[in-house]
């Protein structure tokens, strides 16, 4: 199974690296064509609400239909969504386009594509999986970090909005690519044609559902500074020139892709919930302190900080998750938790615009750490005993 796990870690980085182009340029392409911080918002409303339908339906369809047929479809889609925001349009159109794509807002995943790799992964790698899961997220961040780079092309050209909307044509690009990788790949569907959850049994259920509500609070606080976001936010903030946000993501990515190698020997130390935990309420810490700064450099300085620990909890998570579910069970755990994930995280980027466009700016970072900090007190003593 070694070359299923090659091909995984070969698709993740190209996908993400589209998505951390992408996730940079789509509130800047919306704002360019004239449209408001509400309907930025609502954009990257879509994008998180079509994550959350993808989710859903691999749930209920994905062992019937299976996994690999789901995966080519999802990136047939993408091919398809980068096509319509390359030809524009009116509003509804992109918004469409937007909600098809499976794209990621942030240098994270919650997606189908994350759903289905992380849930196989472990029956792959088998003892390997806590570190390679690390070199899963570090290709990822790293592949984003590159991607948040290629997003300030289009400010060196005469006509960047015309270059952007070239982008986008690389995006579907990259949908065919992926499609072609998942067609050939062997190991991914399950030995159960059931659907929704009548394999899996009750403890694992309760399980799911505590999981989908304390990963609900730490979404809901997380779509209010996607990384899509914090880059309008920067825009509008400080007058960041796509120039200069392509630059400042690829310091973001990098410093988190350079966190993401530390965090599985942390977890060897601390075990994976401590890990998980104390690292992500340092995050939450400098997170809210992001908005206090007066200048650039400041604002940066925290966001920096706070991308050195905040997503020292996906692999951990995802190691954790490995622990608690069976094999079969994993697949559908990553699904509904993530669809959980989306959906909590949908009144995030509505919010976060209605509150730029009114002037309070500090809000969105105030309310996400503060709701982060809470996630990570109620999952340690929810979890605690079970993880010693």
């Amino acid at each position: 199974m070694a070359g299923s796990v090659n091909l995984i870690l070969i698709a993740k980085g190209v996908r993400t690296l589209a998505f951390g182009a992408v996730s940079v340029l789509t509130p800047i392409y919306l704002a360019m064509l004239g449209y408001p911080p509400q309907l930025v918002g609502l954009g990257i409303f879509f994008i998180v609400a079509g994550n959350a339908v993808s989710n859903i339906l691999l749930t209920w369809y994905g062992n019937l239909v299976g996994r690999r047929r789901m995966l080519v479809a999802f990136s047939s889609l993408m091919a398809a969504s980068g096509a319509l925001l390359f030809l524009g349009g009116p509003f509804p159109l992109l918004a469409a386009a937007l909600a098809m794509g499976n794209i990621s807002t942030t240098g994270t995943e919650a997606g189908p594509f994350q759903s289905i790799e992380v849930g196989v992964l472990p029956r792959l790698a088998g003892a390997r999986i806590g570190r390679v899961l690390g070199v899963y997220n570090v290709i990822g961040y790293s592949a984003s970090a590159l991607g948040a780079l290629a997003a300030s092309l289009p400010s060196y050209v005469e006509d960047p909005l015309m270059a952007i909307r070239d982008m986008y044509l690389g995006y579907a690009a990259v949908g065919v690519i992926l499609a072609s990788i998942y067609a050939g790949m062997e190991g991914l569907n399950s030995s159960k044609a059931s659907a929704g959850l009548s394999h899996v049994s009750p403890a694992a259920r309760a399980d799911i559902g505590k999981l989908s509500a304390l990963f609900a609070v730490d979404a809901f606080g997380g779509g209010l500074v996607s990384q899509s976001i914090v880059s309008y936010w920067f825009y509008v903030r400080y007058g960041a020139s796509l120039r200069e946000l392509g630059i400042i993501f690829l310091a973001v990515n990098s410093v988190t892709a350079a966190s993401i190698i530390a965090a599985p020997l942390v977890a060897e130390r601390l075990g994976n919930l401590k890990t998980m935990v104390y690292t992500h309420m340092v995050s939450s810490a400098f997170l809210i302190l992001i908005p206090l700064a007066s200048t650039l450099p400041g604002s940066l300085l925290f966001l920096l900080l706070r991308q050195s620990t905040s997503q020292m909890d996906v692999p951990t998570r995802q190691a954790f998750m490995a622990q608690i579910f069976g094999d079969e069970e994993r697949v559908p755990a990553m699904a509904i938790t993530n669809t959980a994930r989306s959906l909590a995280a949908l009144p995030g980027a509505p919010i976060a615009g209605s509150a730029i466009a009114v002037g309070l700016l500090g809000l969105p970072f105030l309310l996400s750490g503060s709701s982060k900090i809470a996630y990570d007190a109620a999952i340690y003593l929810s979890y605690r005993e079970r993880a010693s």
